[in-house]
């Protein structure tokens, strides 16, 4: 089988978020899935179900993918799809992808990829005290402007906001603590402020790889939800966030906020081999 490596939301080559494609797994079982992904140990690993002769109009039809961390499948997942698409056709025509969430239209413009995400969902406000509690830090340093709340696209996530980029910094959530407390989504955390002058917003994620919390450079499904939250707030337009800049793999996911979502990033080719 092909094996792929692309960078995701990545400005250039070894920056955003890795992703290791794999083409024609049809013939895989998801427990074999899930043993690659842990070997490819990157946030996420693709499965591609393809003909051998899949043509241009079949891959702009539809193409079902599955999606793997090392520790389970997931049913959408943003960075993922983008990737795949773009390791389909090279960011030459729209792909249509079947995940487990449903079906994801992918498109590019001006070197960016783009997907519009299945329908976010905005859940619970999360207390101040129990917030502050999830990303191991001081209540006073919350955002007040932006509330923290359940958010939910493909996977769910706790969103807390903060002020400065010096407490985003200090974040240090704990899945001890975070089991504690019956906290099951994943914790994402804002800044309002950003690390380059052309962009709007600062972000961490973590999630739990089967062993323990890691970081992720860039999680485009946490992004559409916090789209989708910018939205219920009534900000409308084109934002930046910047995201893995603690972890030195800077990446910058591009948000459109109207009527309708869109994620957007640029991605970078890595590696091409085949998979023993």
């Amino acid at each position: 089988m092909k094996l792929e490596i692309v960078d995701v939301f990545a400005e250039r080559r070894y920056q955003g978020n890795q992703l290791a494609v794999v083409r024609h797994a049809e013939i895989l079982p998801a427990a074999t899935m899930l043993a690659i992904a842990r070997e490819m140990n990157f946030s996420e690993t693709t499965f591609v179900h393809e003909p051998d002769a899949a043509s241009e109009q079949d891959r702009r039809r539809e193409v079902p993918v599955r999606i793997f961390t090392p520790a389970e499948e997931l049913p959408f997942a943003g960075h993922p799809v983008l990737g795949t698409a773009w390791a389909l056709c090279r960011g030459a025509f729209p792909v249509r992808l079947v995940v487990p969430a449903g079906r994801v239209e992918v498109w590019f413009d001006d070197g960016l990829a783009w997907l519009q995400p299945p329908p976010p969902h905005l859940g619970s406000p999360i207390a101040a005290d129990i917030a502050a509690r999830i990303v191991g830090l001081d209540a006073t340093v919350l955002d007040p402007e932006l509330p923290a709340r359940q958010l939910r696209c493909g996977p769910a996530f706790c969103f807390v906001a903060v002020k400065s980029l010096e407490a985003l910094a200090a974040v240090r959530a704990e899945a001890g603590e975070l089991a504690r407390l019956g906290v099951t989504g994943f914790p994402f955390v804002v800044c309002g402020k950003a690390h380059s002058g052309d962009a709007h917003y600062a972000a961490r994620m973590q999630f739990f790889d089967g062993v323990g919390l890691r970081e992720d450079p860039a999680t485009g499904s946490a992004n559409a939800a916090f789209a989708a939250y910018l939205r219920a707030l009534g900000k409308r337009g084109h934002f930046i966030v910047e995201q893995g800049v603690e972890m030195g793999r800077p990446s910058r996911i591009h948000l459109e906020v109207g009527e309708s979502l869109a994620v957007g990033g640029r991605v970078q080719p890595v590696a091409t081999g085949t998979l023993e």
